[in-house]
């Protein structure tokens, strides 16, 4: 079992005993500070791993090779859902030129019925047509769900999962049935080959050295943001939009990194690829039928 877990229920059983002594004596501020520490250091000594018994999702780790501008990958995810339980696996390796990269797409999943909760990835795209999605996400183990609060407390390591667009996009827009935006980012090609090397390098380092998910400081939008500031021309301000990434497309329409050539609302219409996808739903041009042209339809709000 994971080590966290029983720490995580100490830490619990610490704080119950602290407020009940803060409630019958006063001294009883030493013993929550105390209590405190002593969570906080039991916490420190778990240590990550990628040796768990994880969920079948999240079995394999992607690593990749570089020669040159030749970037294979492998454990590439391409599973094909019948449910969100349901599935056939399929893991792939394939290699991609950077010099054939010909651009990236922002993907925001706001949750349904969380206020300002979102899952954030990114697509790269090839002159030969393919897309490869990294993800970066919880590795949960098998029976676990993600927590928020446990993702403060060293539960999850941390993933990047590497996958077809038809798996990682499709999942969520047509199992899930959560809204999916997929926006076209303005970059140069040179920023964003940086961008997909930045991913790749730091995805190897994860495969070699383990790491915790974070709820705020390492999840799957702070990330992302610190790939795009080694490669972006201005810094990216952490508010509200970073810490409640539903709102990320906000900010990356304030700094450009997404079409300004409408209101943001008529913007985000033009990517909600929920009705595309469902009607691409197993074909092989999924990738090609969600970037239609664009639509004046309305957005869901996020």
């Amino acid at each position: 079992a994971h080590p966290g877990r029983a720490l995580f229920a100490v830490g619990l059983l610490g704080a119950a005993v602290a407020a009940w002594r803060w409630r019958s004596r006063r001294w009883s501020v030493a013993v929550v500070l105390v209590g405190c520490a002593a969570v906080y250091g039991w916490v420190r000594t778990v240590q990550p791993s990628n040796g768990r018994d994880w969920a079948p999702d999240l079995a394999r780790a992607p690593w990749a090779e570089v020669a040159g501008s030749q970037v294979t990958l492998h454990e590439v995810r391409d599973f094909r859902y019948r449910s969100t339980t349901d599935w056939d696996e399929a893991w792939y390796t394939a290699t991609y030129d950077t010099e054939a990269l010909t651009g990236a797409s922002f993907i925001v999943e706001p949750f349904s019925g969380v206020y300002g909760a979102a899952h954030t990835m990114v697509s790269f795209s090839f002159q030969d047509g393919r897309h490869v999605v990294f993800s970066v996400e919880v590795r949960r183990e098998k029976g676990e769900t993600f927590s928020a609060v446990g993702g403060l407390f060293r539960r999850f390591e941390l993933a990047y999962v590497v996958g077809d667009e038809r798996d990682l996009v499709q999942l969520r827009s047509n199992f899930r049935h959560d809204a999916v935006y997929l926006y076209p980012v303005k970059a140069s090609k040179e920023r964003v080959t940086a961008f997909f090397l930045d991913m790749v390098q730091r995805m190897n380092g994860l495969h070699a050295a383990p790491e915790f998910y974070n709820t705020l400081t390492s999840n799957c939008t702070t990330n992302l943001v610190r790939h795009f500031e080694k490669v972006a021309t201005q810094d990216v301000p952490y508010d509200h939009r970073t810490l409640m990434p539903a709102f990320a497309d906000a900010l990356a329409y304030e700094l450009g990194i997404i079409d300004t050539d409408a209101p943001l609302e008529q913007v985000r219409a033009r990517y909600h690829i929920n009705a595309r996808a469902l009607a691409a739903q197993g074909q092989d041009d999924f990738s090609q039928r969600i970037r239609a042209p664009e639509t004046t339809a309305t957005a869901p709000a996020p």
